[in-house]
């Protein structure tokens, strides 16, 4: 039996050197890489029930089932990152970019892989 729905959240703290592979003109290509802090929170969200005690005045303490949720955890981890980018504008006018990251927490005996991409105006 599986959980019905979830959700992760990953907080990164980095550090990507860039390097730039056309740095002159309009238009610009770079790559960028590191590593860094990762914390990854995951909340499974599959309703269930626990089973626990209710007073009743009547028939004092009895044995009753209370809605619960599903579990959660969080890790705390290094991690590594490499990335592609490229960029459009001037320098001195500011660029519009696009970025896209490849990252890897490595979790114990497993590792968690996402790549997220990001899309953003840096002066």
């Amino acid at each position: 039996m599986g959980y019905t729905g979830g959700r992760v959240n990953v907080f990164s703290l980095t550090l990507d050197p860039i390097v730039h592979l056309m740095p002159k003109g309009p238009v610009g290509i770079y790559v960028t890489g590191g590593g860094g802090y990762f914390r990854q929170y995951v909340n499974f969200t599959q309703p269930t029930a626990a089973g626990g005690a209710a007073f009743n005045p009547f028939f004092g303490f009895v044995p009753t089932v209370l809605p619960a949720s599903g579990s959660s955890y969080s890790i705390n981890k290094p991690g590594v990152d490499a990335g592609v980018g490229v960029e459009f504008g001037h320098k001195w006018g500011g660029m519009f970019f696009a970025e896209a990251h490849y990252d890897r927490i490595f979790t114990g005996t497993c590792h968690t892989d996402y790549v997220p991409v990001t899309f953003g105006f840096r002066r």
